[in-house]
């Protein structure tokens, strides 16, 4: 199946961001899944319907216990099927690790090429956020589980691209 543009902008934003895709078959299909909880049910279906010609089910709802928590959530999910045509961001944006055959996922090498506007804003609306909200423009996004040189990459597009100044700060619990 050939994607639509939007599908393209969605499936490389939200990678950049809280979307994944994963594989049962070594990498040769992928899957893509989003999770989503119940706050961002309405996004979760945005991109579903997007995403709706690629998969088999509908969203469903679930209510995972946290271990850490020891909380209860509530979710919406749903996975795509495998269609041939996200092997192409399988490749670019996995790469399995042959020590522990875990798949790694990074910003893509030819992250310039792909960051459309609307894919950025995805990236954002996945893993964006106010620096200070009501007390500065300033804006995060969050990247701690790329490589420092897939974030150097990431930057270098912000800044080409789009003419965007970036800085790292690291992550801070309260």
């Amino acid at each position: 199946m050939k994607l639509t543009q939007i599908q393209k902008d969605l499936l490389f934003g939200t990678l950049l961001g809280d979307g994944n895709l994963f594989t049962e078959t070594k990498g040769r299909s992928w899957r893509y899944r989003a999770i989503h909880k119940s706050k961002h049910k309405d996004y979760l279906f945005h991109k579903y319907e997007i995403l709706k010609p690629l998969c088999g089910t509908a969203p469903t709802e679930s209510f995972p216990f946290d271990e850490r928590t020891k909380k209860t959530y509530e979710r919406w999910t749903f996975n795509t099927l495998q269609p041939s045509s996200l092997k192409f961001y399988g490749d670019m944006f996995y790469t399995l690790d042959p020590k522990n055959h875990k798949w790694n996922k990074d910003v893509p090498v030819k992250v310039e090429t792909f960051l459309t506007p609307r894919a950025l804003a995805y990236l954002y609306m996945d893993d964006g956020a106010l620096k200070w909200k009501g007390r500065s423009n300033a804006m995060l996004i969050c990247t701690e589980s790329f490589s420092t040189e897939g974030i150097i990459r990431l930057q270098n597009t912000f800044k080409n691209k789009y003419g965007i100044q970036t800085n790292r700060v690291k992550k801070t619990f309260r």
